[in-house]
């Protein structure tokens, strides 16, 4: 099943059982997928929703510096919803063994950290948070 027609099926469901809220993100989320053929660039539909995701944080971040707290958790809860159509990323025990796997079977130095996090994230892709790779790259390429 696709993105889109999981969103579809989703809304119905809150629809039906009047989740106002969890439908208002749905709906927006739908209205993203379906205009990403107008898009510039071309991209996927997980790559719109992880856009809106992004969107979602940075403006919970906003409130949070204006100590809005009603706005903070009304975008807490549409991030959770959001994140239930993100792909999974990997934790940070799975993180720290994909890279050492990674660097048991490439050599890296540390001043080739640049190199290294780029090859990493070509190989490993959106199942890799970089957030969460970055510091763990350079504590074993540090040898730490």
């Amino acid at each position: 099943m696709d993105l889109l027609s999981r969103l579809q099926d989703d809304m119905k469901a809150a629809l039906k059982s009047g989740q106002k809220d969890k439908l208002s993100v749905i709906r927006m989320l739908i209205s993203d997928v379906k205009v990403i053929d107008m898009a510039p660039k071309p991209t996927t539909a997980e790559q719109a929703v992880a856009a809106y995701a992004k969107k979602l944080r940075k403006a919970r971040e906003e409130m949070a510096q204006y100590h809005r707290e009603a706005e903070v958790k009304q975008l807490d809860f549409e991030i959770s919803v959001v994140e239930e159509y993100l792909p999974k990323k990997a934790t940070g025990e799975q993180a720290e063994a994909l890279v050492t796997a990674f660097l048991a079977a490439n050599t890296f130095t540390e001043k080739q950290f640049g190199q290294a996090m780029g090859a990493f994230m070509k190989a490993h892709g959106d199942g890799v948070d970089p957030a969460v790779i970055n510091p763990i790259l350079r504590a074993k390429l540090a040898g730490k």
